[in-house]
Order: C-alpha cells, then sequence, then structure tokens
C-alpha cells in the first residue's frame, strides 16, 4: 500500500518498510535483551526482580537511543535521494550557465 503523501499509481517502497521494520524489530529486541539478563542476575543473586527492573529500564534506553539514532540517519539519507531526484529531474537550459554580463 503506497504512503498517502504519494502519488496515486506509484509502487510502495519495499526497502523503506523493510529497514523500518529492522528499527522496530532491532528496539524490542534491545528490551527483551536487557529483561532478560536482569532476570538471570535476580536469579543469580536471589533478589526480588530489582535486576529486572533496571535492566528493562536501561534496555528501554539503548532501543529508544538506537531507534532514533537510526531513523535520523534514514532521514538524512532519503533527504539526500530526495534533493538527487529534484536535481535530476530539472530541465537543463543550454546556453544558461548562471552567468550574466
Amino acid at each position: 500500500m503506497p504512503s498517502p503523501a504519494s502519488p496515486p499509481g506509484t509502487k510502495p517502497d519495499i526497502g523503506a518498510t523493510m529497514r523500518t521494520a529492522s528499527m522496530i524489530w532491532q528496539s524490542v529486541s534491545e528490551v527483551a535483551a536487557g529483561a532478560i539478563i536482569g532476570w538471570l542476575l535476580d536469579m543469580a543473586f536471589e533478589t526480588d526482580r530489582i535486576f529486572l527492573l533496571i535492566g528493562g529500564l536501561i534496555g528501554i534506553g539503548v532501543g529508544m537511543t538506537t531507534f532514533i539514532r537510526t531513523a535520523l540517519k534514514e532521514s538524512r539519507k532519503a533527504e539526500i535521494e530526495s534533493q538527487r531526484h529534484r536535481a535530476s529531474r530539472q530541465p537543463h537550459e543550454p546556453g544558461n550557465s548562471g552567468d550574466q554580463a
């Protein structure tokens, strides 16, 4: 399904969809890893879920940081690609080199 901003009749960008799914999956796995490590530490030290809470919070922090960093990088790449696309579609006028006398 094309995004609402795309013109009718255009194909959806499967690569962008896969990158988004990858970012979400990575964030979820980082939260899960923090929680699992915390749970294992709780079992090892026989504590009452304190490390699970700490590990989960650290996982959320790492997941959000990674998600934001990756989203900003993808946004910059999309902007550069958009600028290249716009530059290639501009008509070139013969004899107009930008110099004015």
